[in-house]
């Protein structure tokens, strides 16, 4: 269904479906964060930190070929930190990527892809605050989608596995993204979005960083105020993890197609 190309938003990655030749759009997010609590080694939550982030997120996706989709997605970072045993005061480029999406299959409905991209290593210096990496990487992503259309609304479903490495040697992260939507045939959507994230233990600056997991859930409402353009509000939440913080977010995006 060519209409969900355009209308599945994600907090890093848009949906299964390719964009047609010289068609793009250009997602534009504000983020706050809190935290108090971090998860332990153990998975369970520990002692009290003070965690905030204000985060600008650009996702730039543009259709090259009927098969072919070139994505940019970066983020600037405002962060915050106080706890277990350092403070940190962050303010820079996170992770940016460039990468490409080829369409395997669609039809009706069906829509089967993978992505290559590759990451420019950024983001705060200490890994509780987040799983990212300040090393350049490579990821590989598929993504597969449904779409249901029904008399007056539509229903879709996205479903995206990731590798992520520095190199040949050894997988950093493993990644899962799920998206549910709901599409009315005006001017309404409505997203629930899962993320989950494992990092297994590594070196960094000469000491050992644990294994890492973090589970977050997203819900979102969209609203097309006028023709190829929308606004977001959206609230995501830390369920789980572990030498991770637990945050809540707030969100505020803007959406521009041509």
């Amino acid at each position: 269904m060519a209409i969900i190309a355009l209308l599945l938003p994600h907090m890093a990655h848009a949906g299964a479906w390719n964009l047609p030749p010289g068609e793009g759009q250009i997602i534009s997010t504000y983020n706050y964060s809190r935290a108090d609590k971090a998860f332990t080694d153990r998975d369970d939550l520990g002692s009290e930190v003070e965690f905030t982030k204000s985060e600008m997120r650009v996702f730039y996706e543009h259709g090259l070929t009927p098969h072919v989709t070139a994505v940019v997605n970066a983020a600037h970072q405002t962060i915050n930190y106080d706890g277990l045993g350092s403070s940190i005061s962050f303010k820079d480029f996170d992770e940016t990527e460039l990468g490409l999406r080829y369409e395997i299959k669609r039809r009706e409905g069906l829509a089967v892809s993978v992505q290559a991209s590759y990451i420019i290593g950024g983001g705060p210096p200490n890994s509780i605050l987040d799983i990212g990496d300040r090393d350049d990487s490579f990821e590989l992503r598929g993504l597969w989608g449904q779409s249901k259309e029904f008399e007056n609304y539509v229903l879709f479903f996205d479903a995206q596995a990731a590798i992520r490495a520095r190199n040949t040697d050894r997988v950093q992260d493993w990644r899962t993204d799920l998206t549910l939507g709901w599409k009315d045939k005006k001017k309404l959507m409505a997203l629930l979005q899962g993320y989950h994230t494992q990092r297994t233990s590594f070196g960094r600056d000469g000491f050992i960083v644990p294994v890492q997991k973090r589970t977050k859930l997203q819900a979102s409402i969209i609203y097309e105020y006028k023709k190829n353009r929308l606004v977001q509000l959206g609230y995501l939440q830390t369920l789980a993890g572990r030498n991770i913080v637990k945050e809540g977010s707030v969100s505020f995006g803007t959406w521009i197609r041509y």
